[in-house]
């Protein structure tokens, strides 16, 4: 029989720990709690425990400090940091340092955390499973080693065996993903809590830029790096006083656009302590510039400009367009792409929109809007609305086209918080 689950909570105000207590207080959880940090990792050292949950402003150590310090105590367990709405420094020290699974901003919401949880705790068994795994596969290999020799038939059957471990083992380790992936989650959950509104923004703009750059058959690697640049690419943005976003172009005085004009180059700023983001910042900071070389920060000009900003300037415009307001037409936006071909946007890319646009305007598409239950979904649909679990905990934004890995994740979500409202789709 399974032993309880053991989880730990770090924070140095009693109350704050009392009320992170009785959000689990009918769950089978066994819950540590400390109010310093070095007593909590003096009791990891001693203890198997699965979930640290701390605070980041304490006195004596910060939540990073003691994450980092339980990584290296016991690495396998799950760290998640409890702040306020931290600076961008601080949340880029927390993964480079701690590693932590995700963010939880105060206030919380209950059930949203309990969630969190939940998942972490799954994401603690896949990595033991993985191990285990892992250590199976090295001693089958010692195993093969020693009768290679004698037994050539049986090798090839330990052989099929490994095959199928490998590929077992490689559906794990892309289920857990990397530490890159985890560091693009934090900050796509910052944007979302910060601007729902440009976090539906920078997903349509994803989805656009990277069918585009598929059909234009581009590597996967830069394929990769496009989708991150494009998910991000407002991510500097998130400094910038809301009264200043909601102003027009031509409203803004001279230090606001300023301001406005800086946010390419704060968004590469933030990234650039992560090493992995080194290009897709470069690609972020010249999104805004223009193939005449009118555009800012910098004023490149032409094939100066990496080629990924080039594809995400026209996907920007285009989103923009299309669902600020009361949006546009596409014959409307067919004539503005062609009046500034060679000027705004890249000629070859702007082209190439160009027989998408036309194509879509000949045959003249047709959305059907329907309602469907959760088990109705299938991939291709688009989301007209943001997609809530029952209990209202967010899930997926309005625009987002479901995939394979969307209807898998959402059936298991209906196993522990299920959605039984109707859910607005568009049906092409």
């Amino acid at each position: 029989m399974r032993k309880e689950r053991l989880l730990m909570f770090v924070d140095d105000e009693p109350n704050i720990l009392n009320a992170l207590k009785r959000v689990f207080f009918d769950d089978a959880f066994q819950i540590e709690t400390f109010t310093k940090g070095d007593e909590a990792l003096e009791f990891l050292r001693q203890n198997d425990v699965e979930v640290i949950v701390s605070d980041q402003r304490m006195p004596g150590m910060t939540g990073t400090e003691v994450l980092a310090g339980a990584r290296e105590i016991r690495p396998e367990a799950m760290r998640i940091i409890l702040t306020g709405f931290a600076d961008m420094d601080a949340a880029v020290q927390a993964i480079n340092e701690g590693q932590i699974y995700q963010f939880i901003f105060k206030p919380w919401n209950d059930e949203e955390l309990r969630s969190v949880i939940l998942r972490a705790l799954d994401h603690y068994d896949l990595s033991l499973e993985n191990e285990h795994l892992a250590s199976e596969l090295m001693k089958k290999n010692q195993q093969l080693e020693g009768l290679n020799a004698q037994l050539g038939q049986k090798v090839k059957e330990r052989t099929a065996m490994i095959v199928q471990k490998n590929m077992e083992l490689g559906k794990l380790n892309k289920s857990l993903e990397g530490s890159l992936l985890s560091t693009v989650r934090v900050f796509l959950n910052m944007i979302q809590l910060s601007s729902p509104k440009i976090s539906s923004h920078t997903r349509r703009v994803t989805n656009m830029a990277v069918e585009i750059a598929r059909e234009l058959k581009w590597k996967e690697a830069q394929i990769r790096d496009l989708e991150i640049a494009a998910l991000l690419h407002d991510i500097g943005k998130l400094g910038i006083p809301e009264k200043v976003m909601m102003k027009q172009r031509e409203q803004l005085a001279d230090s606001e656009l300023e301001l406005m004009n800086n946010h390419p180059i704060l968004a590469q700023n933030t990234l650039g302590a992560i090493d992995a983001f080194d290009n897709v910042g470069r690609i972020i900071r010249a999104h805004h510039e223009r193939w005449d070389g009118q555009g800012f920060p910098d004023g490149l000009k032409g094939e100066e400009i990496p080629l990924e900003a080039r594809l995400i300037s026209i996907c920007n415009v285009y989103d923009h367009l299309l669902n600020d307001e009361e949006g546009r037409s596409m014959t409307f936006l067919i004539k503005y792409f062609k009046n500034n071909i060679g000027q705004q946007f890249d000629p070859k890319l702007t082209e190439h929109v160009l027989k998408t646009f036309r194509k879509q305007e000949s045959e003249e598409v047709v959305e059907r809007r329907v309602q469907v239950m959760a088990r109705e979904l299938q991939p291709g649909m688009t989301l007209a609305e943001n997609l809530l679990t029952g209990k209202g905990i967010f899930l997926l934004p309005e625009g987002q086209i479901l995939k394979e890995t969307h209807i898998r994740s959402i059936q298991d979500i209906q196993k522990v918080d299920p959605i039984t409202h109707m859910i607005s789709v568009i049906l092409p």
